[in-house]
């Protein structure tokens, strides 16, 4: 059986990655990347809430943060994590784990929590906003649950176009660093 085939041998490309490295052409505009999509994913997570009206105080916003993750100090970030860490936010969001792999419903037919007996005290302000009896509102989760509204799983998915156009002007970023780093040196 005869086959065919090409053998290429790329010289240069341990040069390239080590002016890179050294440039550090590439550090900056994927640190700016990450930052500007933390962002963009936080400021979608809190427009996700405020349609939805998932944010009766406004702690939940304010709770929601981003980091950018990088594996050691100093090294190149490896992702960006944005979480919410209001005390009952697990209970709007539901587990972040399982929202990624699909498993809550994105959309105003929420899937639910599993029924549970709330403190009271912990829903008085709420029940009594919304003119509600705080007791009969516990007995009601006791039974149905709380509605899952997956908002940075919703954000995250909202957020794909902004993603791309985020990641084509990292990538600009990074073309024009190594072009302005080569002049004079073809």
């Amino acid at each position: 059986m005869a086959s065919t085939g090409t053998s290429v041998q790329v010289t240069g490309l341990k040069e390239l990655k080590k002016r890179i490295a050294l440039g550090g052409i590439a550090y900056t505009p994927i640190r700016k990347f990450y930052n500007e999509y933390g962002k963009a994913l936080k400021e979608e997570s809190k427009a996700v809430l405020e349609r939805y009206e998932k944010d009766d105080t406004g702690k939940l916003k304010a709770s929601i943060k981003y980091t950018r993750r990088t594996a050691q100090t100093g090294a190149l970030p490896k992702g960006v994590k944005v979480m919410a860490t209001a005390k009952h936010a697990s209970y709007v969001h539901g587990d972040v784990d399982k929202a990624f792999k699909g498993k809550y419903n994105t959309e105003p037919d929420w899937s639910r929590t599993k029924p549970h007996f709330p403190p009271v005290r912990a829903l008085k302000g709420w029940a009594e906003r919304k003119g509600l009896n705080p007791f009969l509102v516990a007995r009601a989760i006791s039974i149905k649950g709380t509605p899952i509204v997956p908002f940075l799983k919703i954000a995250y998915d909202n957020s794909e176009d902004n993603r791309e156009a985020l990641l084509l002007v990292a990538s600009k970023r990074i073309e024009t660093a190594f072009k302005k780093s080569r002049k004079g040196k073809i």
